[in-house]
């Protein structure tokens, strides 16, 4: 009898109907079943992040956090996946443990040391927040204090990023009719952050400002009344553009349709009030398609997305330029 192992071959496409099977099972709720079948893909080292990713959703889901927490942790480690995808689940996942010491030092060294998408900066400074309240008095004494009401005309206009946020923030409970100049010269300012000129006419929003107010970005100026605006109601051009990709990648991979669905949201709200005039909408979502499937580490062919939203080679690469201008856009330094 032959006593050598036998080479194993594997079944032709069992990678990716692990993968498949794992993604129903998890829509199905069948949380054990799913996390089996990642586990089974992750030993064929197939689709890496979406792999991992399934595996810390189940065990959430199943009440597993520790294990979840140390596969976040090395997912942010070996920076497999989307990164600040990744790093909001991980301290989910932290406040759940109630592990609110790891919460603020996690957040304050991606706040110093990182670049952070402009549109979850807020969320992560309200959760940085959140955390130093719920310590034990006294451990938090380096927390800076919001700048006094003289400072802060000069902090919005003349402060760093950090300096400006916090103006933001300091501003949402003052009455902000009281800085009229400093905000009307703020929002016409070309080299003013753009997503923080949404935090801005959100706070006006909030406080009823109902004046018709000038804003610039993007090198477009548009007129728009604050306690008019609907921040929760996406503009039409972006809806489309999540509604098409919703339509060609929910069903096959979850996962990566609510990475491309975060990418859709964080480009609206850098360019949100000002319009996409004449701008072809499969050819965005083909593009981000395209980027989403790299950041996941995903190989598509350009053709294949062309053909799959109806739109040509050279519109994909036109407005891939655009997106890549957007996602850089959609990080700064706080």
């Amino acid at each position: 009898m032959n006593d050598k192992k036998k080479k194993v071959v594997p079944f032709p496409n069992l990678k990716k109907r692990l993968l498949e099977k794992a993604m129903e099972s998890m829509k199905e709720r069948k949380f054990e079943e799913a996390l089996i079948l990642f586990d089974q893909a992750h030993d064929n080292s197939f689709a890496h992040s979406e792999v991992e990713l399934g595996s810390v959703v189940c065990l959430m889901e199943l009440g597993r956090l520790t294990e979840a927490k140390n596969r976040c942790k090395k997912m942010l480690r070996e920076d497999v996946g989307d990164y600040f995808h990744v790093l909001q689940i991980y301290i989910t996942i932290l406040i759940q443990l109630k592990e609110y010491d790891e919460v603020k030092v996690t957040i304050e060294a991606i706040l110093q040391e990182d670049k952070i998408p402009a549109e979850q900066a807020q969320t992560f400074f309200k959760l940085l927040d959140f955390a130093r309240k719920m310590l034990p008095k006294g451990e938090f004494e380096e927390y800076k204090e919001a700048p006094t009401d003289d400072t802060v005309s000069d902090n919005l206009l003349k402060g760093t990023v950090q300096e400006q946020f916090g103006a933001l923030q300091r501003l949402k409970s003052l009455n902000a009719r009281s800085y009229r100049e400093a905000i009307e010269t703020y929002l016409l300012d070309e080299r003013m952050h753009p997503i923080l000129k949404t935090i801005l006419l959100e706070t006006l929003h909030d406080q009823q400002w109902d004046d018709e107010t000038k804003i610039t970005k993007l090198g477009q100026t548009v007129l728009v009344r604050p306690s008019k605006m609907d921040f929760q109601e996406m503009d039409p051009f972006f809806a489309e553009i999540g509604n098409l990709i919703e339509r060609h990648v929910y069903s096959e991979n979850p996962s990566l349709f609510e990475a491309l669905k975060g990418m859709v949201f964080k480009y609206h709200t850098v360019v949100y009030p000002v319009g996409m005039n004449e701008e072809n909408a499969s050819a965005w979502a083909a593009s981000i398609h395209l980027i989403g499937q790299q950041l996941y580490g995903i190989e598509d062919s350009m053709e294949k997305l062309s053909q799959l939203y109806n739109v040509t080679l050279e519109d994909i690469e036109k407005v891939s330029t655009k997106v890549q201008k957007l996602e850089e856009i959609s990080y700064l330094q706080l």
